[in-house]
């Protein structure tokens, strides 16, 4: 099993916007079968660095992508 990585979830969320949890995890989405509790990690250590936001008031939780996550994708994608 592939490991989800930074890069791979910022490309997924730069690429769709806003993507719920259940979406974000999809190999469709993702091009991997992500590891559960990783990619939640991820999702966590993402927002507290203020590379993503959890959008407020929509059930299921849902992910958005920040302008410094667009710029952190960028600069991963130059490497």
């Amino acid at each position: 099993m592939l490991l989800v990585t930074r890069k791979i979830v910022l490309e997924t969320l730069t690429k769709h916007e806003t993507l719920t949890l259940d979406d974000i995890s999809k190999e469709e989405n993702l091009g991997i079968v992500p590891d559960k509790s990783q990619l939640r990690y991820l999702l966590r250590q993402l927002t507290m660095s203020g590379f993503i936001q959890v959008l407020g008031g929509a059930p299921p939780i849902t992910y958005s992508i920040t302008t410094k996550g667009i710029e952190e994708c960028d600069r991963l994608l130059l490497k």
